[in-house]
């Protein structure tokens, strides 16, 4: 009982490890071009930049137990697009490396029981593969859609930029209070973050006014009716939240 019970925390420390190599993909190409540290979440372990101090403390947000990273540019360079699409693809690539090096160990370590190996390798693998194939899942885009829109000529570039401004604003303050409201008017203006953007200024509203404006609210509900029903749900739990 003991062994398995050991086995099962290596799993799951190791299914950490796995979120975490990915998003450290993220951050260290973020680092190494120069943008600055604002925020790394993976499990109960969480590092930020507070008061321009880093910070370590125990994540209590389960929604961040997947992995959150984020680095913001120390100015306004036209080439930030770009510098972005590489940061989005660095996650991948780590979880491709961390990938094979799994499966180096795997097949090189005679082990006695290698599943936790094993299982870390297909883990990563997958991650590999789902963060990279061109899609949209729930609100948001994979890593690999999100390249394509930061690569392009047209306004999804801008677009993507504005929804890392605001992710990036949430995850190190958990609020929505310091975004920059034309970030929000740029999401609602994109078919495919319309809602999220929504959300977004009704959430900045009432942390900036204690209530959600009407026409805003009107609009969320209407196009509530069209969204698939969990993300609805979801949502409105979020805005529940806030009145109570």
């Amino acid at each position: 009982m003991t062994a398995k019970i050991i086995e099962i925390l290596g799993i799951v420390i190791m299914l950490f490890v796995v979120l975490g190599v990915h998003e450290l993909g993220h951050l260290l190409s973020g680092l190494a071009q120069g943008f600055r540290f604002e925020i790394f979440v993976v499990g109960p372990l969480g590092i930020k930049r507070e008061n321009n101090k880093i910070k370590v403390y125990l994540n209590k947000n389960i929604g961040h137990y997947g992995g959150i990273a984020a680095t913001i540019p120390k100015n306004d360079n036209p080439e930030n697009g770009k510098i972005f699409a590489k940061i989005i693809l660095a996650g991948p690539i780590a979880s491709l490396i961390l990938a094979l090096i799994l499966v180096s160990l795997y097949f090189l370590l005679h082990l006695n029981n290698p599943i936790i190996i094993l299982i870390g390798a297909l883990a990563s693998t997958g991650i590999f593969f789902v963060t990279l194939i061109p899609m949209k899942t729930g609100m948001f885009f994979s890593d690999g859609k999100r390249y394509q829109r930061l690569t392009s000529n047209g306004p999804e570039k801008e677009v993507e930029l504005a929804v890392l401004r605001v992710m990036g604003s949430y995850a190190k303050n958990d609020s929505y209070i310091n975004v920059n409201p034309n970030d929000i008017e740029i999401m609602i203006s994109d078919e495919h973050y319309t809602y999220f953007g929504l959300f977004t200024k009704l959430t900045y509203q009432f942390e900036a006014n204690g209530s959600f404006e009407l026409e805003t609210k009107n609009k969320f509900d209407e196009l509530s009716k069209t969204m698939p029903k969990s993300m609805v749900k979801f949502s409105n739990k979020e805005l529940d939240k806030l009145t109570k």
